[in-house]
């Protein structure tokens, strides 16, 4: 069957998974190995996070880091944190979809299929969305402090809270940047493993 046109072919395909996931309204259409390496590239500007924050003006790393950005916990490093774990939490979950898809051979019966493109939408919308959202908010703090000490006082006398002031966690800004790293190069092994596997194994563009 051609696929020069994906969303004519999925709904005439032989797959009942294809034809529910095309039928079904879904903010994420991309295929679930191309989400997968999406979500990868969240963990690595997340990885990002160390570099950047070193790059900070000096006042304000010796003024919030001792000078050392590595071996700091602030609060935007416990953020970080956090979008890596949703991000890799919803990415795990779409490589367990991908590994039922390849196990079945794409073989669903309608409720099955049902059922595991609701978890695909699921860790879709948590990985893409929520962990996109919560990148972006950490990005926004890591930048705010380019504009010195005295911009993050002024955001703090507004009301804001101290992006820079200690977390309390003992999880330094290094131990976030290898773990986003790493979780992200083995999503996108695991993103092209599933894809070779989907399309040499069972001819199913994962």
């Amino acid at each position: 069957m051609s696929r020069d046109d994906p969303i004519a072919s999925a709904l005439l395909s032989d797959s009942t998974y294809e034809r529910v996931r095309r039928q079904r309204f879904g903010w994420f259409k991309q295929p679930v190995t191309r989400k997968i390496t999406l979500q990868s590239y969240l963990l690595h500007v997340l990885a990002g996070v160390l570099p950047v924050l070193a790059l900070l003006p000096g006042e304000l790393r010796e003024a919030y880091f001792a000078g050392s950005v590595a071996s700091a916990a602030p609060k935007v490093g416990l953020l970080a944190f956090v979008a890596v774990g949703v991000i890799a939490a919803a990415a795990t979950g779409l490589v367990a979809v991908a590994a039922i898809r390849l196990y079945r051979d794409d073989e669903f019966d309608e409720h099955t299929a049902h059922s595991v493109i609701n978890l695909e939408d699921l860790c879709s919308m948590a990985g893409l969305a929520t962990g996109g959202i919560a990148t972006v908010a950490t990005y926004t703090f890591v930048l705010m402090g380019f504009g010195g000490v005295d911009l993050v006082r002024a955001w703090v006398a507004f009301g804001g809270g101290n992006p820079y002031a200690p977390s309390g966690v003992n999880l330094d800004v290094g131990t976030v940047a290898v773990t986003a790293l790493c979780l992200g190069v083995w999503l996108q092994v695991a993103a092209a493993y599933l894809h070779v596997r989907g399309m040499t194994e069972a001819d199913i563009d994962l």
